[in-house]
């Protein structure tokens, strides 16, 4: 049987007309607006023309896009063939007028998400078939065995009778199709039992945990609730939490349906342990003491000048606090190599850093100082591309060893020399590249009671852990990476632009994070009208919340959006929610247990979740936000510079942009960070 496609496309043209002969009275002193552009909605590939009708003569005209100006679009009308916020000020002599917003979305063929399925249900019952569809104003036809059903279009069709369904999906810009299913009718369906109930569980947080339920009858549907509230997409046999948190802890149960009956399961409960807070804090206190005990007077006397680099110890202050910065060069605390700490005092520092962050935490910091020392050697070899130019080929050059020809690994790096190499590489002038400039210092005593923070800072990365202050905190947290991956030979060969999969000791420091912003936009990009609203005007050339030169000497000033914040988390489908979570614990679970279960907790609660933004800005492609894998065979590799993404919540702020490389100019490197909008700091300042 073959369905007609509805191909037919409505060519959206606003007919605009500009008044020339206005009216001859000496008193007008500007263009007034007659009548304003009109959004529309147009087919991708399609076209819109928007146009304003004013009043005057000697008139101007230049049309904006999301704010910035369009090449060439000088006229009363304007045909747009992308989506966005389209404006035109229109002047003349004696004055300039601004129309309103005309916001142009763009549509594309309906896409379906969730087939209807087949059933046996019971003689003189019925079953309710759904198809789930995306896409802009969506209509609907059923068929039963290739005929359309009268009066059936929606979403939803009750089958009573035996036969073979389907449903065409339809908008302006095509049509979907769905698969076929097929009702079959018998007197002998019985309702479900339930064989197996699911069963209460106890787990901590950050595990996964699932629920199961065994049933027996006939074509079974099964609805899972927490708390008698009904779960989303919980619509099978098993329900699976990925990461439970505190607000996963509740009552849990089943309903299994047919069209004989309904069987409910017993409750199950779910208990979820949670990390007090501070439980981890008598530990890191330990070991910070430990490292104390190992340094000289000099190396522990409290600094009197912030940007002191001799000892650890710093007063409890802001002014100490904001000393950190994504740029390379000098930091405040105690240098993390050999030539600051002796073997020993090394050792206790990195136990320090090893009691205060995740596994992930740990291997993030080892792995962002390893880059840190490809950029000195490339610097220091010449084998930069320098920024801009260069010859677009993969750079090579000599990777630190171990001593014993093994390549560094992704741990802490081994001792430096305390002095970074020096050179020119790529055309840019020499900067403080290097593996051993990270620092450790404490900002306040280290203690069991009162606050203090822990800070281990470098070039592109600042953990800011802050002990017993009103809330919990591990903000602000700066992460960045140039280059973004790189493999290493066994002769300690680097080659960059080269993916994690790459055949080699291969890099990827921020892979996680990548990753989880990839999927997130992604998803979005797939959804027309969620990519039109997270959409953000302007270009993007940095994280807007980092920090200011070379210190977070802004951090009293920031201003947060309280409009035009993107996409909301409720108006999200169930893959773009899933892909926000899992973009916000990228970040937090580099810290240890306690503080992430703390933060996870308050970032992914029902309450934080419903007043969650997610927003984005394209890349230099024009087209969307690209985190692809760099390089991914990219002709054009700088095409994805631009691209930015945010997650802004009641509390969580975290940022991701792509940039241009530094040493590596013909490659890209990211600039990220995570913000507390209530907790830098501890709240303390």
């Amino acid at each position: 049987m073959h369905f007609s496609t509805r191909a037919a496309v409505i060519a959206t043209s606003l007919t605009l007309f500009l008044s020339g002969c206005g009216s001859s009275s000496d008193t007008e002193t500007g263009p007034a607006i007659v009548t304003q552009p009109a959004s529309v909605t147009i087919i991708d590939g399609s076209n819109g023309v928007l146009s304003v009708v004013v009043k005057g003569s000697g008139l101007a005209y230049q049309w904006y896009k999301d704010g910035a100006p369009i090449d060439g679009a000088t006229a009363a009308i304007y045909t747009a063939t992308a989506a966005g916020s389209y404006y035109v000020v229109v002047t003349h002599a004696e004055g300039s007028i601004t129309s309103g917003n005309a916001v142009v979305s763009v549509t594309t063929a309906p896409v379906i998400t969730a087939q209807p399925a087949s059933a046996t249900i019971l003689t003189g019952t019925s079953q309710v078939l759904k198809v789930g569809a995306e896409g802009a104003d969506l209509t609907y036809q059923w068929y039963k065995d290739g005929v359309a059903i009268g009066g059936a279009t929606a979403a939803t069709y009750s089958a009573s009778s035996a036969g073979s369904y389907m449903v065409q999906v339809l908008n302006a810009a095509g049509s979907a199709q769905s698969t076929a299913a097929v009702i079959a009718v018998s007197p002998n369906v019985t309702a479900p039992v339930i064989i197996t109930e699911p069963r209460s569980q106890t787990v901590n947080a950050g595990t996964g945990v699932t629920f199961s339920v065994a049933v027996s009858g006939t074509s079974v549907a099964y609805q899972w609730y927490r708390n008698d509230v009904p779960l989303a997409g919980a619509n099978g046999p098993t329900y699976t939490i990925t990461a439970a948190n505190a607000n996963s802890a509740g009552i849990y149960q089943v309903v299994a349906t047919n069209t004989a009956g309904t069987a409910t399961s017993t409750t199950a409960e779910l208990k979820v342990n949670v990390l007090g807070d501070g439980a981890n804090t008598a530990a890191v206190v330990n070991a910070a003491n430990a490292f104390l005990a190992t340094l000289t007077a000099q190396q522990k006397t409290v600094a009197t000048d912030a940007t002191s680099s001799t000892t650890v110890l710093f007063d409890y202050s802001l002014a100490n606090a904001n000393q950190w910065t994504n740029l390379p060069g000098n930091r405040h605390g105690l240098r993390l190599n050999g030539s600051a700490l002796n073997s020993e005092q090394l050792a206790a520092a990195n136990a320090v850093i090893a009691k205060a962050l995740s596994a992930t935490g740990i291997a993030l910091l080892g792995e962002l100082r390893a880059a840190d020392q490809v950029l000195a050697t490339a610097q220091a070899n010449g084998t930069g591309t320098g920024m801009p130019g260069g010859t677009g080929m993969p750079p090579t050059g000599t990777f630190p060893t171990d001593g014993t020809g093994t390549p560094m690994a992704g741990t802490f790096p081994p001792d430096g020399a305390g002095t970074p190499p020096t050179g020119t590489g790529g055309g840019m002038a020499a900067m403080g590249y290097g593996s051993d400039l990270y620092s450790i210092a404490f900002v306040g005593t280290p203690s069991k009671t009162s606050p203090w923070i822990l800070q281990v800072i470098g070039h592109h990365l600042a953990y800011n852990i802050t002990y017993n202050a009103s809330k919990v905190s591990a903000t602000p947290a700066f992460i960045g990476v140039e280059p973004p991956d790189w493999s290493v030979a066994a002769d300690g060969t680097v080659t960059v632009t080269n993916n994690a999969s790459t055949a080699g000791y291969a890099h990827a420091p921020m892979e996680r994070q990548r990753a989880a912003m990839y999927n997130l936009a992604e998803a979005i990009h797939a959804d027309s009208t969620a990519s039109a609203a997270a959409k953000l005007a302007g270009t993007f050339t940095d994280v807007l919340m980092g920090a200011s030169g070379n210190s977070d000497g802004n951090y009293k000033s920031l201003v947060y959006p309280t409009s035009g914040r993107g996409l909301q988390y409720p108006a999200m489908n169930d893959t773009q929610k899933a892909y926000v979570r899992a973009a916000i614990e990228a970040w937090v679970n580099t810290q240890a247990a306690d503080v992430a279960a703390a933060l996870l907790g308050e970032y992914l609660s029902d309450e934080a979740l419903a007043d969650t933004y997610v927003a984005y800005g394209v890349g230099q492609n024009g087209t969307k936000a690209d985190f692809s894998a760099y390089p991914n065979a990219k002709a054009v590799p700088l095409d994805a510079q631009h691209s930015y993404m945010r997650i802004d919540g009641p509390r969580v702020w975290i940022e991701f942009v792509v940039q241009q490389g530094v040493v590596y100019g013909t490659n890209v490197h990211y600039h990220t960070i995570w913000r507390d909008k209530t907790a830098d700091y501890g709240g303390s300042f």
